[in-house]
């Protein structure tokens, strides 16, 4: 589980670099475009919060400006495949009690969350790029399997 997860991340952090550095491009971004990267990253430090018990000090919705978005991209990542890193097998099973932005009381394991962090970020990478598409001479690519194909 542990080196699916860090192969999950490693991609992440690939396909994250690729729409912000399309981002840095564009003179004007949409707006839109901008909150959606941003929120990617923020869900990513709320749900790295969730998972080690270390309360989040951003809003599910935090106002990112595209030219901190790298680093936050890259410190975050060193974060999650350090965590990942320390875990053994058995704690991936682990629950992980939490309540949403919404205050709803839920619960998953380890495994299950650190999935969905990377779904979610995939979902949002693609409306960014639909958003950004027609400003850019060549729209990102970010599909995992282009990611295994360079690595």
């Amino acid at each position: 589980m542990r080196d699916h997860l860090i192969q999950l991340l490693n991609y992440e952090l690939w396909a994250n670099q690729r729409v912000i550095g399309a981002l840095e491009t564009i003179k004007n971004p949409p707006a839109r475009a901008i909150a959606v990267m941003g929120h990617i990253l923020s869900a990513q430090h709320v749900w790295l919060g969730r998972i080690t018990n270390d309360p989040a000090f951003v809003a599910i919705w935090e106002d990112t400006p595209v030219s901190w978005m790298g680093e936050i991209a890259e410190r975050q990542h060193r974060q999650l495949v350090s965590y990942v890193t320390s875990l053994s097998e058995t704690d991936f099973s682990k629950l992980i009690a939490y309540n949403t932005s919404r205050g709803e009381p839920f619960e998953n394991t380890v495994f299950d969350i650190l999935t969905h962090t990377s779904h979610h970020a995939a979902y949002h990478r693609g409306q960014v790029v639909q958003l950004i598409r027609p400003m850019v001479e060549t729209a990102p690519v970010t599909d995992y399997i282009f990611w295994m194909r360079e690595s």
